[in-house]
Order: structure tokens, then C-alpha cells, then sequence
């Protein structure tokens, strides 16, 4: 599974946000099932509700039998699930070592991306929630893209972005939308099993890294430059040994 991961390589990170970074779920189910509740009169049992976590708003919306013949409707669901999340925003909680490994990246100098399947309203709430997300150098959301995830549109728009070739990144995800993303772009693909992911769908799809813990992504993140600086390092020595005249 590891055979397309060369670590040295690597120049950029492209980072899920629900699951990955933050732990969104308890405020996304409370907030959405608010939201269909109002807007249909029927609130979506927390199991349905977690099989489209991943899913962007508007094909939720969709899901669960919104009315969205009127104009102006999907601005009003859209705006209320916003001031649902807002009253529920105390069950949020971020992965703290995972937020760790991305500023890590960012400190190292890896172009940094968050490719996720919010919308741009989200996006806000987001960066009005966590500081560090206005830190980001790119967000590809929803609202970017013709095609959300799991299409490969949002994360091959990151790398056109940056300039980068698939190999040289890595996608950090929980959902098997994330994965069939990155398999869709042919980036190497890193599993991350403390989000709201399905676990056993995750390791079926033979993902290059797995990680169980957000400390297990933080000490490859740490690891992995660690190796970048070395491997640099040597190669620095033997350009420079290239130079040296060896006496007859």
C-alpha cells in the first residue's frame, strides 16, 4: 500500500476538516437534525444523519426531503443551519495534535490545503470558530468545485494550485469520501480512524497510511520532515563532494 509514499518527497498536505482536524459530529448531528426537523417536520434518526456526514449541505438538503422549489430557499436552510451550529458550537471540539500536525506543515514550509465538503457559509463558521483556519494557505470547499468530494475535483484543484504533481502530497481524511478523493487524484491517501468515519470501509480501501490516534499523525508529520531535513542534508554533502578534487 505504501509502494506510491515516498515521505522525502512530499511538499504538501491536503487536510479533511469534520473528523480530521476538528470533532465536529455531536454539533453537525444536533444542528442538522434541528435543521430538518424545522424544514420538514420529521428529525433524522443520528444514524441516518452520520451516513451523510462527509456529504455537502445542499445534496443533504436533498436527502432528507427539503423543499427546494422556492426561490430563496436554499439561502434560508443554509442560513439557519449556520445559526443551528452557532447554538450548538460548545459540542465542538478540535483534535488538538492534528491541528499541531497541520501548523507543523505549514512551519516546515509543506503547501497546506483544506479540502473539504462544507460550503462557504461553512467556511466562515469555521474560521469564526478556530482561529487557526484563517491561517490556512488554501480551502477548497463545496462551493469551489463543480464536483464535491468524493469526486477528485477539489483535491486536483489544490495541486494545480500549488504546482504540484499527485506524488509529492499527501491527503489526511476520516470518511471514505475523503479516500475515494485522493484515490480519484492518485494522492497517496493517509486513513485517520478517531473521526466519524467508517473504519472498516476506511482500511478497505487500502489507504498508504492509517492512523488511529491524532498523536499518530502528529509524530509522522514530526517524523517525516525530521527525514526530509536529513535527506536533505546528505544530498547537500554529496553535491558538494562532486567539487572536491582528490589529489593523485
Amino acid at each position: 500500500m505504501r509502494d506510491r509514499l515516498d515521505a522525502t518527497k512530499i511538499k504538501a498536505a491536503l487536510f479533511d476538516v469534520d473528523g480530521t482536524l476538528i470533532d465536529s459530529l455531536p454539533m453537525l448531528l444536533r444542528g442538522l437534525g434541528d435543521t430538518f426537523e424545522h424544514f420538514t417536520g420529521k428529525r433524522p434518526s443520528e444514524s441516518d444523519l452520520r451516513g451523510t456526514i462527509g456529504v455537502p449541505l445542499l445534496k443533504q438538503m436533498s436527502i432528507f426531503g427539503c423543499d427546494l422549489s422556492q426561490p430563496g430557499a436554499v439561502a434560508e436552510i443554509e442560513d439557519y443551519t449556520i445559526s443551528r451550529y452557532r447554538f450548538h458550537r460548545d459540542k465542538e471540539t478540535q483534535f488538538d495534535d492534528a491541528v499541531t500536525a497541520l501548523l507543523a506543515c505549514q512551519k516546515a514550509g509543506w503547501r497546506v490545503a483544506a479540502v473539504t465538503s462544507r460550503n462557504a457559509d461553512e467556511v466562515a463558521f469555521l474560521k469564526e470558530s478556530h482561529d487557526w483556519a484563517n491561517g490556512i494557505e488554501l480551502i477548497i470547499s463545496a462551493s469551489d468545485v463543480a464536483n464535491p468530494k468524493p469526486h477528485p475535483e477539489p483535491a486536483l484543484k489544490a495541486l494545480d494550485a500549488f504546482g504540484i504533481q499527485p506524488h509529492e502530497a499527501i491527503f489526511v481524511g476520516d470518511s471514505i469520501f475523503d479516500l475515494q478523493c485522493a484515490k480519484g487524484a492518485n494522492i497517496p491517501f493517509a486513513a485517520v480512524l478517531y473521526g466519524a468515519g467508517n473504519r472498516e470501509d476506511l482500511l478497505a480501501g487500502q489507504p498508504e497510511l492509517v492512523f488511529t490516534t491524532p498523536a499518530d499523525l502528529l509524530d509522522w508529520i514530526s517524523q517525516t520532515q525530521l527525514e526530509q531535513k536529513n535527506h536533505g542534508t546528505e544530498e547537500e554533502r554529496d553535491r558538494s563532494h562532486q567539487f572536491i578534487d582528490v589529489p593523485n
